[in-house]
């Protein structure tokens, strides 16, 4: 009600009145002004690092359905479970295979190895501590035709003795047909010491609508990481995925990772997947630490395929 006297005191005809009644409403413009309200809260003092973390995760995913509201056919498949696509049937297996490969894009730089602190897709040597958590949003956004933006929400939590947890919810598409998928994963390191860590992990792959998109996998892998005196770290190791997580067979390959740290608020950072398949990708790029925050930003080069080429934006936050 005060929203609908602010705008009847305005200058403007009963038409614009009710095109800005509705953006007021929005969740576009709520998720945009809570995240505004909340990040300026946190940096001043006036909320705690936990309740600032949940709001602001709560506020990302109020802008993500203000983003896909505009496309009500990609907003309806994230809020029916089992929806039944309508398609033409010359058109079916095409869409099918469409669905897969955005799937494993959406888990190549969003979760190929990623609900858990990641370098961007390789698992890094950070281990949360014990109870803490950790939640991040991430946009990963192909220009080229057909362009598209795929949005991905994780979160993990510290467990002690180097063990942290977490899940993935990803797959939420536009423009086009969203494949909803959720990840649980473990990360465990065994054993490490100031230069050298042993980190191992897996990650289970269950699609949100059932088989209709694709069949529970299963992703495992092992990596040792080596710190030099030059605030350089550098990782590898491998991967072994069964059918469906990666691509139609089950696949093996190679995990490499650079760190580069220039300054407290500054690092360079690269991983690579080895592979021609749905995870196989080299991605450069930075990340910027910012207190609780850390921004990311890099562009995923696709294995063998320039066309699968796509920027990649993550914002994480630890409480």
């Amino acid at each position: 009600m005060k929203t609908e006297r602010f705008l009847s005191a305005l200058p403007v005809a009963p038409a614009g009145r009710r095109r800005m009644s509705r953006l007021l409403r929005s969740p576009l413009a709520v998720g945009g002004l809570a995240f505004a309200t909340l990040l300026v809260a946190f940096a001043r003092g006036t909320i705690s690092a936990p309740v600032a973390g949940v709001g602001i995760y709560i506020a990302l995913l109020l802008l993500l359905r203000g983003a896909l509201r505009g496309r009500r056919r990609e907003w309806d498949s994230l809020c029916r479970p089992f929806p039944r696509p309508r398609s033409r049937p010359g058109r079916r297996s095409g869409r099918l295979r469409l669905a897969a490969a955005i799937a494993f894009l959406a888990m190549t730089a969003g979760s190929a190895a990623r609900a858990q602190q990641t370098i961007f897709n390789v698992p890094s040597a950070d281990v949360l501590d014990k109870g803490k958590f950790y939640l991040e949003s991430d946009v990963l956004w192909r220009p080229q035709e057909p362009n598209f933006a795929l949005f991905t929400e994780r979160g993990v939590y510290g467990f002690g003795a180097n063990i942290e947890a977490g899940v993935n919810f990803g797959g939420f598409l536009t423009p086009g047909r969203s494949v909803p998928y959720a990840t649980p994963n473990i990360k465990w390191q065994p054993w490490h010491n100031e230069t050298l860590a042993f980190t191992t992990g897996a990650f289970g792959l269950f699609y949100l609508r059932g088989s209709k998109d694709g069949n529970p996998a299963v992703l495992w892998y092992g990596e040792a990481s080596y710190k030099l005196p030059t605030n350089t770290r550098v990782t590898a190791g491998g991967y072994w995925a069964s059918s469906g997580y990666a691509a139609s067979d089950p696949q093996a390959g190679a995990l490499v990772g650079f760190e580069q740290k220039i300054n407290d608020h500054l690092n360079i950072i690269a991983d690579w997947i080895s592979g021609d398949n749905g995870i196989g990708y080299f991605t450069p790029g930075v990340s910027v630490p910012l207190g609780p925050w850390t921004i990311y930003l890099g562009y995923s080069l696709k294995n063998g395929d320039s066309k699968g080429n796509a920027i990649l934006f993550e914002l994480g936050f630890t409480f």
